[in-house]
């Protein structure tokens, strides 16, 4: 008979992608997590996972599918103890998050903050990755709710804000001489371009206009990127949200494009959001009230 501690393993031991260190977390015995996991698979009659010299633990295909309902089961169950919570008067719950860098380093450290002032109760993980990444996240039930452009399809979204493009300069560039930049202005300058973002869109915007691109460096994060351009390295095309509160601010210039990086919050379902996940975009909503 399938338990839900077997279950439970298996999802932590996927989670943390090795055995010894899943029983350390779980105060298990590895093995103890061994055989959880080896019970759990003679039960369904199927292999979830493969030992790999080189890669590590690897969800087979089956496995790949069950974690998908086992999340969704451990979600069922954190709804169950919510509002059970609630019942009591309490607001509590862990609520995964998934948001890309730039829009996280800015705007996130004040919702936290809300959340902790209003329901102490609630635990926030916080995942960083790209947009792309983030989409496969929210879709695999490894978060429960994810900041996306609105332009990804197929999940439940909430329209948060729009955010326009900057020219990010270096020092004495002729640019900065300009209050507004074009493409045609940017065609052929160097550009230092973010994983993390929608660089194809941009890239994009030049090919539409049979415009140069020279995308010269690529970088994960966003202070390397700032760094870079103020060795003289290169320009970069950011949303103004990623570089208003930076240093290199009054290195911008508006983009003369009505291109735009629309902000949305994004779940599975809304209609199947745990409360404490409720809880956490009414507050998302309010805070981008103020901003």
């Amino acid at each position: 008979m399938i338990t839900i501690t077997q279950l439970q393993i298996f999802l932590k031991v996927v989670e943390i992608g090795n055995f010894t260190k899943t029983g350390k977390i779980l105060n298990m015995t590895q093995p103890a997590i061994s055989h959880a996991v080896s019970n759990l698979e003679s039960e369904l009659g199927v292999k979830l996972l493969i030992r790999d010299k080189s890669k590590g633990l690897m969800l087979t295909n089956i496995g790949e599918k069950v974690l998908l309902q086992v999340r969704n089961l451990q979600n069922s169950l954190e709804i169950i103890e919510q509002e059970v919570a609630a019942e009591k008067g309490l607001e509590t719950g862990l609520i995964r998050v998934g948001g890309f860098p730039d829009f996280s380093a800015r705007f996130l450290p004040k919702v936290i903050q809300a959340v902790h002032q209003k329901y102490p109760n609630i635990t926030i993980e916080l995942y960083e990755g790209s947009v792309e990444e983030i989409n496969k996240w929210i879709t695999s039930r490894q978060i429960d709710v994810g900041f996306i452009y609105s332009v990804h399809s197929g999940l439940d979204i909430i329209p948060l804000l729009e955010d326009q493009y900057m020219a990010v300069l270096p020092d004495f560039h002729p640019l900065l001489q300009k209050s507004l930049v074009s493409l045609s202005d940017l065609s052929g300058e160097p550009l230092i371009v973010g994983r993390w973002g929608n660089p194809k869109a941009i890239q994009n915007l030049f090919t539409e206009s049979n415009l140069a691109y020279d995308q010269k460096y690529t970088t994960s994060n966003l202070n390397t990127m700032l760094g870079m351009i103020a060795e003289g390295l290169g320009s970069s095309i950011l949303p103004e949200l990623a570089v208003k509160d930076t240093i290199r601010w009054k290195n911008s210039r508006p983009i003369d494009t009505d291109y735009r990086r629309n902000i949305a919050l994004a779940v599975v379902s809304l209609k199947n959001v745990s409360r404490a996940t409720n809880l956490f975009i009414e507050i998302v909503k309010e805070q981008v009230k103020l901003q």
